[in-house]
C-alpha cells in the first residue's frame, strides 16, 4: 500500500475555484462600467476587501464590462469617501458609496443598483 500523499491544488486551480464560487455575480447587460475609487491604504478596509474578493469574480463573470480603479492617498485633512460609479448602458450613472461598508453589502448593494434583489442577479453554474 502506497504512503503518497494526495496531491494539493494548485494556485490556479484555487484562483479559478474562487472565481466560479457560488453565487456568480453576473450584472445586467445594461451595466456598461465601473469606476471605483478607494484609498491606497490605511483606511476603507471594506471597499479594499472589495476590491481583492470580490471585483476580480464580477469581472470574470461580466467580460464585456470595462473596469477603472483609482487609488487615492487619504488623508485625515481631507477626507473623501470610496465609491463605485456605475455607468449604464443609456448613459445615466448611478453611485454607491462603499464608507464603512463590509465588502458583502458593498456587493449587494451593487446588485440591488440594477434592480435585482440580492442573490437574484447572481447564478448558479450549470
Amino acid at each position: 500500500m502506497s504512503t503518497r500523499a494526495l496531491p494539493t491544488p494548485s494556485s490556479l486551480a484555487k484562483t479559478l475555484s474562487h472565481l466560479t464560487r457560488t453565487p456568480i455575480p453576473v450584472l445586467s447587460p445594461a451595466v456598461r462600467s465601473l469606476s471605483l475609487t478607494l484609498a491606497n491604504r490605511n483606511a476603507h478596509y471594506g471597499a479594499r476587501h472589495f476590491l481583492k474578493e470580490d471585483l476580480p469574480r464580477i469581472a470574470y463573470a461580466n467580460p464585456n464590462l470595462s473596469v477603472q480603479i483609482t487609488r487615492k492617498e487619504h488623508k485625515r485633512e481631507e477626507p473623501w469617501a470610496p465609491e463605485i460609479m456605475v455607468e449604464l448602458s443609456d448613459g445615466t450613472t448611478k453611485t454607491v458609496d462603499m464608507t464603512q461598508k463590509h465588502s458583502s453589502a458593498i456587493l449587494n448593494e451593487l446588485l440591488e443598483i440594477q434592480g435585482l434583489e440580492t442573490g437574484l442577479g447572481a447564478t448558479t453554474p450549470q
